[in-house]
């Protein structure tokens, strides 16, 4: 079963509650909301689901509003009840948002290697649970060398 996300599957992956047209519904549990741009390639959004998942924390695949990766960040981030978004672009950049946050948690360019897509996933998740986050250490440990 595909949604009208060129293709992406109703269900985004491992850990995704499927799309969603509204993220205040009871129904579904506290998630990291993934707004994902029509034309984004399914294995980003697969990839962001499944990091997510692996750090135990579910994700929803919400309807896009606008059309960038910080936009679409921006919105599920504002629409989550764990304040925490991921907006994923045409092209397949990655950025993750926290609402309360004024820039951007972390961006990837969309021809970022899906292990770093996954990675960017699970540290939404370990946004929401207040662990460190990955990217960031990989990062500098990266610059020290």
């Amino acid at each position: 079963m595909t949604s009208p996300l060129s293709g992406v599957s109703v269900l985004g992956g491992p850990g995704c509650h499927g799309r969603i047209d509204r993220a205040d519904d009871p129904a579904l549990p506290p998630a990291v909301l993934v707004t994902v741009h029509d034309d984004a390639p399914p294995a980003v959004v697969r990839e962001v689901c499944a990091g997510a998942e692996e750090q135990g924390i579910p994700t929803a695949i919400l309807a896009p509003v606008g059309t960038g990766g910080d936009a679409l960040a921006r919105h599920a981030a504002g629409e989550s009840r764990l304040e925490v978004g991921v907006g994923i672009g045409p092209d397949g950049a990655v950025v993750v948002r926290h609402a309360l946050v004024a820039e951007p948690v972390l961006r990837l360019d969309g021809d970022a290697p899906p292990g770093r897509v996954r990675q960017a996933g699970a540290d939404a998740a370990r946004i929401v649970a207040g662990l460190p986050l990955r990217t960031a250490a990989q990062a500098e440990e990266s610059s020290a060398s």
